[in-house]
């Protein structure tokens, strides 16, 4: 698998810092139709943002970036989050679940010429309104005259044309190190299907792209199960003093993304990675051998994992990199006599199991403890 070009560090996180002022051309050296980021209080948001919360700039708070309580950080992405957004198939901007929506990712000029065969991108894939709304509001998507911010590319001008990429299916997530930052892992998502691009030149175009795309924004849907799991990845947990996204996350690795491609390279999973026999391993080991034992789970004390097991257990079907990821594990484990398992999907919620269910409020205390030793 090709190695993905080292370009795609910025392109939806809605990033806000302010950009070089010497880097602004005049009015007179400006070409025509580029634009800047407009104020988000100047352009409608799509319905399916109606949700996430607004900092007091005005800008939305999205589903990517690390969110501690009271110190969003627009400058980065969350491991963390991308993990939980691969899981359940959600888009890193509105957290909100793709369905039968086309996947988008942010390049500039011909960078998918570039990138051959291997369409691979570190950042996780967005809706197309979602992507059309960062190219309104973002100063570094929205504007040809933004400045790289990373340090082996620092002030560097990004290129001027915008192309937003949609397929129709992430055909893989898995861990890599960082190409930009080369003492760190993050993790990778390889796309397919190409089926549809937008070509940005400047703000008319961009503007013109998002209004279209707003009027045939279709509402998104949510059943009880996907609701809890956008509610909690959105929500602050001031109680709890650290980012919902890495609560969700220890969820997320409990149902499948513990068998992730390379996951326990990524820095920030060491809490959940420490070594193959541990606790979080073991139980995202036994739900794969014995999938049933989620449901014994869906009213576990820590709301993630509750939220997460009840997800799983309605799921007609689950996302495709969640069932690879499964699929890999069960290569990778045995059960009790010696078998490897069957990777099995959601089932039916079998009759209330109360033994079952007071072997998991003991390991359920255990984790609780695990936890409060690692802060």
């Amino acid at each position: 698998m090709a190695a993905p070009l080292p370009t795609h560090t910025r392109g939806l996180r809605l990033a806000m810092q302010e950009e070089d002022p010497a880097a602004q051309p005049t009015p007179q050296q400006e070409p025509t139709g580029a634009g800047t980021g407009r104020r988000p209080a100047d352009v409608a948001a799509p319905i399916r943002c109606a949700h996430l919360r607004i900092d007091p700039r005005g800008y939305p708070i999205i589903a990517v970036i690390p969110q501690a309580p009271g110190k969003e950080d627009y400058g980065s992405l969350s491991e963390q989050r991308k993990l939980v957004l691969a899981t359940f198939d959600l888009c890193a901007v509105c957290a909100m679940p793709f369905h039968d929506e086309l996947r988008w990712q942010v390049t500039f000029d011909d960078q998918l010429q570039q990138m051959g065969d291997a369409l691979i991108f570190n950042e996780a894939p967005v809706h197309e309104v979602c992507a059309l709304y960062a190219a309104q509001v973002c100063p570094f998507v929205s504007s040809p005259h933004a400045r790289l911010g990373d340090a082996m590319r620092k002030g560097q001008r990004r290129a001027q044309t915008l192309v937003l990429a949609g397929f129709d299916r992430t055909a893989a997530v898995f861990g890599q190190e960082s190409e930009l930052q080369t003492d760190l892992s993050i993790l990778m998502f390889e796309m397919a299907g190409l089926c549809r691009t937008h070509r940005l030149i400047g703000a008319a175009d961009a503007r013109a792209a998002y209004e279209a795309a707003l009027r045939d924004e279709a509402r998104i849907e949510l059943d009880d199960a996907e609701r809890r799991i956008v509610d909690l990845l959105c929500a602050p947990t001031p109680d709890e003093g650290e980012d919902p996204g890495a609560v969700m996350a220890g969820a997320a690795w409990f149902i499948g993304a513990a068998f992730c491609p390379k996951v326990r390279q990524l820095q920030t999973m060491q809490r959940f990675a420490e070594a193959k026999n541990d606790l979080y391993f073991q139980l995202a080991a036994r739900f794969i051998v014995e999938p049933d034992l989620m449901a014994t789970w869906v009213d576990a004390q820590d709301r993630s994992t509750a939220a997460a097991m009840s997800w799983f257990t309605t799921r007609e079907s689950l996302p495709a990199v969640l069932r690879q990821w499964r699929a890999d594990g069960a290569r990778r484990i045995r059960d009790r006599r010696g078998r490897v398992p069957r990777p099995a999907g959601p089932t039916a919620t079998p009759a209330r199991d109360e033994a079952a269910i007071r072997r998991r409020q003991d390991a359920e205390a255990v984790l609780r403890k695990a936890r409060r030793r690692k802060r």
